[in-house]
C-alpha cells in the first residue's frame, strides 16, 4: 500500500500542473451540480488566478512524494490534503468554496494530529482546529453578505454585483474575510496555531501547510478582495498593509530568538505571510491613481507566494532529514552537520539565501519587486498612499535585516563549526530519495533567481486581468528590463566568491585551535543558538518580553563556582491574549448552558420565539 500511496500523491501533483496549465490557458467550467435548497448549487472550472497557485502545489507535492521515497510517509495524508486544496482553487460557488475548504481543514487536522498520542501533539491540533473553524465561519460570514447582495451564489454572479455592493456591507464582507483567511494564513494576532502545529506535524506535513495550505488562504485574500468584494478602497488597503508589515516584524523577531528549527521555520513563515499580505494592501492601495503600480504589486505577491513555497518546502524538507539523522531539531545541541550531511547542508544554504532574499536565489527577487513598487508608489498624489507605502518599506528593511540575523545563526551554529554531542551521526549521508526531493526545490529556488522571467511574464498577465491595466503596463513601468538583469547581478558575488578563493590559495594558510585563554577548546565552548540572538532579545526586549534565570553554586572557593545554569524564554503576548478571551468565551458558554433543560416544552418555545422573529424580521 505504500508504494500506491506514494503513486497517488505524485498523481495528485502532476494534475495539479495540468490544471495550472489549463488556469492559464483555456480556463473550462467543469461542472455544475444543482440543488434542490437554494444556495447549494456546487459549481466548479478554472479561473487565471488559480494558475500560480496549482503550480506550486504540484511542484510541492511531487517533490514530497519522491522526499517520501518508496516507504510512503504519511502518503494518501498528503494526497488527500492536496486533492482537497486544489478542489479550494476549483471552487466557483459558494457550497463549492466551503466544501473544498472544510475538507482541506479536516485534511490538515490529520496531518497536524499524526502523533496523537503525544500530549502536545493533541493540544496542538485542537487549538488548530479551533482557529480554523472560527476562520471558516469568518470566511462563511463573508460569502454570504456577497451572496445576499448578489442574488446568486456563483462567483461570476457575485463579483458581476461587486461594484453595486453598500460601504457597510463591503466593510463587513471584508473585515470577515480578512479575519477568515488571515488566521489560516498565520497572520497576527491570529497565528498563534502555527507555531505549535508546525514542530509537531511530519516534515512533509509541514512542507504542505507552509507551502501550500497557506497559500491557498492568500488565493481567497486575492479573489475576494480584487474580485468578490472590489474595489476595497484606500481604507482597507491601508489595514491589509498594517496587518502585513506587523506579521512580518512579528514573525520574524520570534523566529530570530527561537532554537528550535522547525518552529523558528513556522514563525518565518508569519513573516513571508505578512510580506505577501503587504504586497496585496499595496495593490489595492494603487488600484485608483496607478494600474501599473497595483499590477506590478499584486504580481510581487503571486511571485513571493511561489517562491516563499519554494524556499520554504526545501528548508522544512531538509529539517526533517536533519531530525531523521540527528534525532533533534534543537539548534543548542547541532553543530558540524556540512562535514557529514553534505547533500542537506547544501539544500539549506540555497534555502536560506533564497529566505533572507540575496542574490541570486528567488526571494531577492520578489522581495526587490515589491521594494520597487512601494518606492515608486511614494510619488502618487494620494497623501495616505505615500505614507502607507514609506511606512512598508521601513518595515519591510528592518524585516530583512533581523531575517539575514535569524538564518545566519541557523547556518552557522547547526551546519558549521563542531558537532556538539560526537558521534551525532555515524556515517556520511548519501544522496538518496529525501536529497533528491529537497534538491528539487532548492533547484526552483535558483531557476527562479537567475531566470525570474520564467514566472513574471505569465503573472504579469493574470495581475492585468485583475487590476483592470492594459496589456504591457509592467512593461512601461520597466519590470522586464530590470528583472532581465537579474542573471547579471548574479554573476558578481560568483566572481567575489572566485577572487576570494584565488586570494587563500595564493596565501599559505596555518590552521590550529582556537586561542581560548590557555584552555583547550570543547565543542560545548561555542556559541549557542540562545547566546547569539541574545542582543535581539535585548533590543527588542519591550516587544519580546524575555524571562531569564541564572542560578550559580558555589563549590570550595567563591570565585570557582562548582555549576552555572541560564535559563531564559520569551513571553508570547499574543498567545496569552487568546489564552485569556479563550478561557472567557467557556465561560460564557458554560452559563449558556441554562437553556438546555432538557424538557420539549421548552424547545418548542425556543423554535416558536425564532419562528416569530424571522416573520418580524422578513416583513
Amino acid at each position: 500500500m505504500k508504494p500506491l500511496s506514494g503513486l497517488a500523491t505524485a498523481s495528485v501533483g502532476a494534475a495539479s500542473l495540468v490544471f495550472a496549465w489549463l488556469a492559464l490557458t483555456v480556463q473550462p467550467d467543469f461542472a455544475h451540480a444543482g440543488s434542490a435548497v437554494p444556495g447549494f448549487a456546487l459549481d466548479w472550472g478554472l479561473v487565471p488566478l488559480a494558475a500560480p497557485f496549482y503550480a506550486l502545489l504540484g511542484a510541492l507535492t511531487i517533490a514530497v512524494a519522491i522526499w517520501n521515497g518508496p516507504e510512503g510517509r504519511y502518503g494518501w495524508g498528503i494526497a488527500g490534503f492536496a486533492a482537497a486544496m486544489g478542489a479550494v482553487l476549483m471552487a466557483r460557488s459558494v457550497a463549492a468554496f466551503m466544501l473544498a475548504w472544510e475538507l482541506m481543514a479536516l485534511a490538515s487536522v490529520v496531518l497536524v494530529a499524526a502523533h496523537s498520542e503525544l500530549r502536545a501533539v493533541r493540544r496542538a491540533a485542537f487549538s488548530y482546529l479551533i482557529i480554523s473553524q472560527a476562520g471558516a465561519l469568518g470566511i462563511l460570514g463573508a460569502l454570504c453578505i456577497l451572496a445576499a447582495n448578489a442574488g446568486g451564489t456563483s462567483f461570476a454572479v457575485i463579483a458581476k454585483a461587486a461594484p453595486h455592493l453598500p460601504g457597510a456591507w463591503r466593510s463587513a464582507a471584508l473585515g470577515l474575510a480578512l479575519f477568515g483567511f488571515g488566521s489560516k494564513a498565520g497572520l497576527f494576532p491570529l497565528h498563534f496555531w502555527l507555531p505549535r502545529a508546525h514542530p509537531v506535524a511530519p516534515p512533509n506535513g509541514s512542507a504542505m501547510l507552509s507551502g501550500a495550505m497557506l497559500k491557498v488562504a492568500v488565493f481567497g485574500l486575492i479573489l475576494v478582495f480584487f474580485s468578490l468584494a472590489a474595489p476595497a478602497g484606500t481604507t482597507w488597503a491601508i489595514v491589509v498593509i498594517a496587518v502585513g508589515a506587523v506579521s512580518a516584524l512579528g514573525g520574524i523577531l520570534y523566529a530570530a530568538v527561537d532554537s528550535d528549527f522547525k518552529r523558528l521555520l513556522a514563525y518565518s513563515s508569519i513573516e513571508h505571510t505578512g510580506i505577501i499580505c503587504v504586497a496585496i494592501g499595496a495593490a489595492v492601495l494603487f488600484a485608483k491613481s496607478s494600474a501599473a503600480l497595483s499590477a506590478a504589486a499584486l504580481t510581487a505577491a503571486l511571485f513571493h507566494a511561489v517562491n516563499h513555497s519554494l524556499f520554504k518546502g526545501t528548508l522544512f524538507l531538509a529539517a526533517g532529514r536533519v531530525a531523521n539523522v540527528a534525532g533533534t531539531v534543537d539548534l543548542d545541541r547541532l553543530g558540524g552537520l556540512a562535514a557529514s550531511m553534505p547533500w542537506t547542508s547544501a539544500a539549506v544554504f540555497v534555502g536560506m539565501l533564497g529566505i533572507v532574499a540575496l542574490p541570486p536565489l528567488n526571494g531577492f527577487t520578489s522581495e526587490w519587486l515589491l521594494l520597487r513598487t512601494l518606492a515608486s508608489g511614494m510619488d502618487v498624489a494620494d497623501p495616505a498612499a505615500r505614507a502607507a507605502a514609506g511606512t512598508a518599506v521601513l518595515a519591510l528593511a528592518l524585516t530583512g535585516g533581523i531575517a539575514a540575523a535569524c538564518f545566519a545563526k541557523v547556518y552557522g551554529l547547526a551546519f558549521l563549526g563542531r558537532p556538539r554531542q560526537p558521534p551525532m551521526i555515524a556515517q556520511r549521508e548519501t544522496f538518496g530519495w529525501q536529497a533528491a526531493g529537497t534538491g528539487i526545490l532548492a533547484a526552483g529556488c535558483v531557476a527562479f533567481g537567475v531566470a525570474p522571467l520564467l514566472a513574471v511574464s505569465p503573472l504579469s498577465r493574470i495581475t492585468a486581468v485583475l487590476v483592470g491595466s492594459p496589456d504591457g503596463a509592467l512593461r512601461d513601468f520597466g519590470v522586464p528590463a530590470t528583472l532581465g538583469a537579474v542573471p547579471l547581478i548574479a554573476v558578481l558575488p560568483i566572481l567575489c566568491a572566485v577572487a576570494a578563493l584565488l586570494l587563500m590559495r595564493a596565501r599559505r594558510t596555518r590552521y590550529a585551535p582556537t586561542w581560548v585563554c590557555g584552555s583547550t577548546p570543547t565543542a560545548q565552548t561555542q556559541y549557542t543558538a540562545t547566546a547569539f540572538s541574545k542582543p535581539l532579545r535585548r533590543i527588542f526586549a519591550f516587544v519580546l518580553f524575555p524571562e531569564h534565570e541564572k542560578r550559580i553554586e558555589i563549590g570550595s572557593s567563591p570565585w570557582l563556582p562548582s555549576r552555572i545554569a541560564y535559563r531564559t524564554s520569551t513571553a508570547y503576548v499574543f498567545d496569552d491574549v487568546m489564552r485569556w478571551a479563550s478561557v472567557r468565551i467557556l465561560m460564557m458558554s458554560r452559563r449558556g448552558r441554562s437553556v438546555q433543560s432538557g424538557h420539549l416544552r421548552l424547545y418548542l418555545a425556543y423554535a416558536a420565539a425564532v419562528l416569530v422573529l424571522i416573520v418580524v424580521v422578513a416583513r
